[in-house]
Order: C-alpha cells, then structure tokens, then sequence
C-alpha cells in the first residue's frame, strides 16, 4: 500500500529530496500499439520511441481501461477505472466529493515541480480539473479543425515544454512534466516529410482491404513518425543537460484506434485490440532494467502506482500518513529485478455516448444501458473476453491463434457460460462502480467535442 501525506483536501509539501528523479511523462493520443516499430511494426514509425524501449523496459501486452481522451487520462493519473473515479466520458471531471488522489499531486506533496503541456480539447483544465494539480497547465490550442482551435501539433507543443525543461531542471526541487501529443488522432495530416521507411520484420501487418483505407494509414504512420520526431526533441534535450540518468521517463498511449478493421473506424465505442492495446515504455538508468520485454498483461492504471513506487517510496514523512489504494498495482519490482510480473485479469469498458448533456436526473434522455457500459471485458493472460450487454452477446477470443479477433466465438444469452461470465463481469463493475460525474458543458465546449466526434 501507497502512502503520502495529506493535510486537509491538499498534500502536504514535503522538502525536495536530491536523491529524488525527474520524471517525464509523455502520453501520445491515439497510438495503437502495432503500428509503433519495436512492437513490430513493418514501418520504421518510432526510431526514438523504439531508441527509448532498448534503454529501458518495454511493456508488450498494455491496455488502456477506455478509449476515450479523457476518461483514459483521469484513469492514469488517479490508478482506478472510469465507473471509480466517476470519468465515464469527454468533458467531465472526478467529482469533487470523490477521495481520489493524482499523480501530480504526490509528487508535488514531495516537492516536485510540476508542468503539463496538453494538445486537444478533451484534456482543458476546465473539463478535467487536471490544471489543479499543475502549477504550470499549458493548455494553449492553436491549431483548427472545422473552425474551432481544438488542438494543436507537435512542433506547437514541443517548444514550450523545452522552454519549461531548461527553467525548470537542474534545479533543488526534481520536476514533474507531462507532455501530451495529439496529431495521430483524426484528422490525420499526411506529412510529406515524415513517410517512415519499410523495414524487415518476422510477421506481417493486418491486411487493408481498399484504396481509401491504405491512404488513412499512410497518413496515420505519417503522424506517428512525425510525433515521435517531436519526442526525440524532448529526449535529446536530457541528454544536452545531463540529466538523462537522474531523469524517469515514461510513454504511453491512451488509446489506439480502429483503421477499417471489423468494419469500424475510429475508437470510443469498441474495444478491439487496436483501440485498447497501447505502447507503455519506462527508461530509468540504474534503475529500470535495459533492453528487457515484459510479456505479462498490464493497465494504463498500473502507471501512476509504478512511477510513485520508482520515486518517492522511500521518502520518510514527516507529518501523519492517510493510505492511498489503488486498483492499479505497481510494476516497480519487474522493472527492477526483471522478473514478470503476477498473471491478473486486466478489464476494460466503454460507455455509451450521450445525445448531448443532460443532468443525472434527465436520464430518459441517454442511450439506453446507462447502469452498465456499453462494452466490457476481460484480459486473461491469452483469453479475452467482451460482453455486449444490448446485444446480449458474449464474445470469447483466443489472441494467442487469432491476435486480429478475426474469429470471436460468440455465445448468446441462452447458453451456460454466458451466465457465469456476464455475472463475474457484473460482480467486478458492481464492486468499482460509483455514481458518474456530469457537468453541464457550454454551447462552445458541446460543438467542440462533437466535431472531434465524441458526442453524438
């Protein structure tokens, strides 16, 4: 069990300890794991991605809880799932009432300088309130798409964070800096100047069936490549001031994205394995063992519990101590010893997209099956499963022969096994579910996330 130090709704501030790392987050939107190079991709998308996992760890088999911006973000920094943190869709915030407890804000009850440097709507500081727990919160979108300034690129973003890097390092405080990319989400901007070259792999890559789909994934790899330029800024930049050994690194993907596969483009409202599966990398010299490859099935909400136990475990407070559980659990000792971690089922939801926003007691204005998500499922070592509660289907694969899901055996309502895994899956929502947050949105904020497609 976690513990830090809390006076009243706020963590104490303990003195900087020296021997405390940097650490640099960096969150890239929408990046399916099979399409980054050292996952085994047949582009070269990721030469510094890829640079990153042969000096650290690379976790193979990570899964997003939602694939959704927001919602997947609060996942991460708060280590519990959407139904427990109250984050189910874009453009809300965990309740206030809600006792949960961030990334930033251990971090910065340990002294940490804390600075973020967000890319997209969904993750403005008014929707999430993550700009509480930043004492930098850079949130300046300059980019357009169908007349909003919605987002912004990598080289926009890139910049200032440099900028916040040089001011803030080498200083008596360690710092916390998150970095979040947004350009291989839609709409994709081909990039002349970043196609990524083929390489030599041992398997192929999915087929695409038409025209129209290559030309989206060219685009896609283009903006990966391009991305992962960008990246290479920020870790060129530790190596310029010399604290790349004392520095953490950490990247990971919200969310991948479906490109035509079961004839779905997108993500949000599936959980196939291109939309959950996302890239997780940790780089942390004398640390992190190098150049290892854990197998194990991991979640996004192991991240924060596994950078606090890399961190500030062993800080000693000085003030009374409140436990902070989460359901993540803390890879540390895997990355340390290179031992795989504990086999445990790994789950994931999606929920039902709103007609607009409404208040909780508007319900008969929602899609229907608000009491449980839209899809949800399991990751057992090799076995997954996903229920569709309006459908009443229950889809059982076997990644490990069918890593495409291009043959789920399907079982319908009727059947034995439906019962006893639709009542273990809604045993576990029942036991993490707590009341969903809403806000009422504005017009503006409402119009924006419906031209990135995620209000319907």
């Amino acid at each position: 069990m976690l513990a830090a130090v809390i006076s009243g709704s706020a963590l104490w501030c303990a003195p900087a300890d020296k021997s405390l790392p940097n650490v640099l987050l960096i969150t890239v939107d929408t990046l399916r794991a099979d399409h980054v190079s050292c996952y085994g991709y047949g582009r070269n998308t990721t030469p510094y991605i890829d640079g990153l996992a042969r000096e650290g760890s690379r976790f193979s088999r990570a899964y997003t809880s939602i694939p959704l911006t927001g919602p997947a973000h609060i996942s991460l920094f708060t280590g519990r799932y959407p139904q427990e943190n109250g984050v189910r869709r874009n453009g809300v915030a965990p309740p206030d009432e809600r006792a949960l407890v961030t990334l930033p804000q251990i971090l910065r009850g340990h002294g940490y300088q804390t600075g973020a440097f967000i890319s997209s709507w969904p993750l403005l500081g008014r929707l999430t309130h993550l700009d509480r727990y930043f004492r930098t919160y850079d949130e300046t979108l300059t980019r357009s798409y169908q007349i909003f300034n919605s987002s912004r690129y990598a080289e926009d973003v890139t910049p200032p964070a440099l900028k916040w890097l040089h001011k803030h390092a080498n200083k008596k405080k360690p710092f916390f800096l998150w970095v979040h990319y947004f350009d291989p989400h839609e709409p994709y901007v081909f990039r002349a100047d970043f196609e990524p070259p083929k390489v030599d792999k041992a398997h192929p890559d999915e087929p695409l069936q038409d025209s129209d789909m290559r030309e989206r994934v060219r685009s896609y790899d283009s903006e990966i490549y391009y991305t992962d330029h960008n990246i290479g800024k920020l870790l060129q930049a530790l190596d310029e001031m010399h604290i790349k050994d004392s520095t953490m690194v950490v990247l990971v993907a919200d969310h991948g994205e479906s490109l035509g596969q079961h004839g779905y483009v997108g993500h949000g409202r599936h959980v196939y394995e291109g939309i959950i599966h996302i890239p997780f990398i940790i780089r942390y010299p004398g640390h992190v063992k190098a150049g290892q490859v854990i197998d194990t099935p991991v979640s996004i909400i192991d991240v924060t519990p596994t950078i606090v136990d890399l961190s500030v475990k062993n800080v000693v407070a000085v003030k009374k101590k409140v436990p902070i559980v989460f359901s993540g659990r803390s890879l540390a000792s895997s990355l340390e010893d290179g031992k795989n971690p504990t086999d445990r089922w790994i789950y994931y939801v999606t929920f039902p997209g709103k007609k607009g926003y409404a208040p909780q007691w508007l319900s008969w204005m929602w899609v229907k099956n608000e009491e449980l998500p839209l899809r949800f499922g399991r990751i057992d070592d090799f076995s997954k499963v996903t229920w569709d509660p309006t459908e009443k289907t229950l889809s059982l694969y076997d990644l490990r022969s069918d890593p495409y899901e291009d043959h789920p055996r399907v079982i319908a309502d009727s059947n034995p096994t439906y019962e006893a895994d639709t009542s273990e899956l809604k045993k576990w929502f029942s036991r993490t579910a707590t009341r969903a947050a809403e806000k009422k949105l504005s017009a503006h904020d409402e119009e924006v996330l419906k031209s990135l497609g995620y209000v319907q």
